[in-house]
């Protein structure tokens, strides 16, 4: 197993744990939070090991009982999760929602974009404004994929990310005073930095504007000692070239399984 791809595959479950209760089992971690039922980062199975059929029942039968506020058995699956379970997942028709390529940058950024004015997430305006960011966000992955995010999904996401608390450091990139992308940046206990949580309003795209935000970020993980520095490219979409071209490497890929039980 290569050291980098568990480096990150670590550094993804400590960040999505964050803000959410963590219930160990011997097969796998269930994080749930009932406050915000419908968000999957928040309400999920990982660090799975099951292979025999009576472990993979054991994980089934974790979720049910510690997920019982959500109509969602979502799992999040790493290079660490064993094929025997995605191959039970698949033959449930547990459907594979999400591909993300996890890439890593080990030098340095290979263009630093324009220049940007961050500012960090803290009061109700800013949220607000970050929740509007948000919502555009999800109206255009509507169009992407098919997937419908209600304004209230929306506003649940939003209060996920406050929930991450100091460890994630969520800003606003603002432009003649008018907020136009927002991303994350956090510093994981395994040393890897991490940069996530990307989106630019379509009028500000092609100017260098996020490209200077991971810049940005790159350079305050740089010096909190952060190496490497990850990043999470959907496989569908396009910022996975961006990345790439940046610098980032391609290491391994994550999916999120996801089923909804009927009424």
């Amino acid at each position: 197993m290569d050291s980098v791809a568990r480096l990150i595959a670590e550094t993804y479950r400590w960040q999505r744990r964050l803000g959410a209760r963590v219930f160990a089992t011997p097969h796998c971690c269930v994080v749930a939070d009932a406050a915000h039922q419908d968000v999957w980062d928040a309400n999920h199975a990982d660090n799975v090991t099951a292979k025999t059929e009576a472990e993979i029942q054991a994980v089934f039968a974790a979720m049910d009982r510690r997920l019982g506020h959500t109509p969602w058995r979502v799992v999040h699956s790493d290079c660490l999760t064993s094929d025997k379970f995605l191959a039970r997942l698949a033959l449930d028709d547990v459907e594979e929602r999400f591909v993300a390529i996890q890439m890593a940058l080990e030098g340095d950024v290979a263009d630093r974009g324009a220049p940007v004015e961050l500012r960090p997430v803290m009061t109700d305006g800013d949220r607000d404004a970050l929740l509007r960011l948000v919502m555009a966000n999800h109206a255009e992955r509507r169009d992407i994929d098919g997937f419908d995010s209600p304004p209230e999904f929306s506003a649940a996401m939003v209060e996920t990310y406050r929930a991450k608390g100091d460890a994630y450091h969520f800003h606003l990139t603002i432009e003649g005073g008018v907020p136009i992308a927002y991303g994350g940046y956090a510093a994981a206990p395994n040393g890897v930095g991490m940069i996530e949580d990307l989106f630019t309003l379509p009028s500000a795209r092609r100017r260098g504007v996020i490209t200077g935000v991971i810049a940005t970020f790159v350079d305050r993980l740089r010096a909190s000692g952060c190496r490497p520095i990850v990043i999470v490219a959907l496989a569908n979409e396009r910022p996975k070239h961006l990345y790439a071209r940046l610098g980032f490497r391609p290491v391994t890929l994550a999916r999120t399984w996801t089923r909804k039980l009927p009424d």
